[in-house]
């Protein structure tokens, strides 16, 4: 994904925030972002929002590709757990992937590491799924 363009089939915010899809098959989904200046709250440090919105859209798009013709999915409620030292910059990831899918609620993970692999936050989600 180094170096790819925001794809502007994922909506205006990820286009705002840079963040570009990678692998999205048989119910897994990575999503990266380059933090920058403008991801930083005013500590100096990327926000909390940016690696909940990275997960979000990760757990999304990893639900997505598990569902039939006619179905979308909608995000119910995520707890995140932030649980290292805050990234200040560089390349950020989401890799999520579908926990259980039953007919109409999908059960998702998602693990944000920094550039260097270290874990920042682990996220637990629940989707509806219509359709």
């Amino acid at each position: 994904m180094s170096g790819a363009a925001p794809d502007p089939g994922l909506g205006p915010l990820a286009g705002l925030l840079g963040m570009r899809r990678g692998v999205m098959a048989g119910g897994r989904c990575v999503f990266e972002l380059d933090a920058g200046p403008t991801h930083l709250n005013p500590h100096g440090v990327v926000h909390g929002g940016v690696l909940y919105t990275l997960a979000d859209y990760a757990m999304g798009c990893a639900l997505t590709s598990r569902l039939g013709a006619g179905e979308q999915c909608t995000t119910i409620e995520i707890k995140i757990n932030y649980v290292a030292a805050p990234a200040t910059g560089g390349r950020l990831r989401a890799d999520a992937q579908v926990v259980e899918r039953t007919r109409r609620i999908g059960t998702l993970e998602a693990r944000v590491t920094a550039e260097d692999g270290a874990l920042l936050a682990l996220a637990l989600g629940t989707f509806y799924i219509q359709g």
